[in-house]
Parts: C-alpha cells; structure tokens; sequence
C-alpha cells in the first residue's frame, strides 16, 4: 500500500524536529567543551601561518 503525502509529510516533520531537538543541542554542548579545529587563540604564537610540509615525492 503506497504511502500518503501526508505520512511522508509528518514523517520528515518528524525527522527535523528530532534533528533540531537532539543534534545540535548535542553539538553545541560538544562545541562548547572543546575545540576540534583549534581555533582558540594562543598569544604566544607569533604566526598562526603553517610551514610547507616540504617537497611531494
């Protein structure tokens, strides 16, 4: 039996409420405990530019 607009409709409702109440709280509690891209400042640095790795071989 095909399913109704309306089921696929409420079902993807559905899916974006539990993606806004449960995935980004968790991510911005994750963001908030740590840094993964080191972004924070470090003021004894001089440069935050990387050296090139060297020559591909």
């Amino acid at each position: 039996m095909p399913r109704s607009r309306w089921t696929e409709r409420l079902r993807h409702l559905g899916l974006a409420a539990l993606y806004f109440a449960v995935l980004t709280p968790a991510g911005l509690c994750v963001r908030a405990v740590r840094d993964p891209l080191g972004r924070s400042w470090d003021g004894r640095r001089t440069s935050y530019l990387d050296r090139p790795a060297g020559p591909r071989r």
